[in-house]
């Protein structure tokens, strides 16, 4: 789903006007992101946590050249999945191994 199937769903399942959906799904996001800019935890029970992580700094290699490149340490925006929608995922979905790769099937 993308964010254009997102708010004509949220338009259908309400039954507001789809630019009103729009609305409501611009101002979810947005002030998810504004707290996570300001160093915010965004708790949504039933669902998950959004927060801002601190990455650190590390060193790469420049695989044309060799060189060692240091990448600065950062801050990351991270989300962890809450327990219900968890659960949910493990019961409408089920892992198939096909030789090497994984993949994901409805149960």
């Amino acid at each position: 789903m993308n964010k254009a199937e997102l708010i004509e769903t949220v338009a259908q399942r309400t039954g507001m006007p789809k630019r009103t959906a729009r609305e409501a799904v611009n101002t979810i996001f947005s002030a998810i992101s504004k707290s996570l800019a300001d160093g915010q935890t965004v708790r949504i029970t039933g669902f998950g946590s959004f927060a801002a992580r601190p990455r650190r700094s590390s060193s790469r290699i420049n695989p044309q050249t060799g060189q060692r490149l240091l990448v600065p340490s950062k801050v990351v925006p991270a989300f962890r999945a809450g327990r219900e929608l968890k659960e949910m995922v493990r019961k409408r979905l089920k892992v198939v191994e096909a030789g090497d790769k994984l993949t994901v099937k409805k149960a």
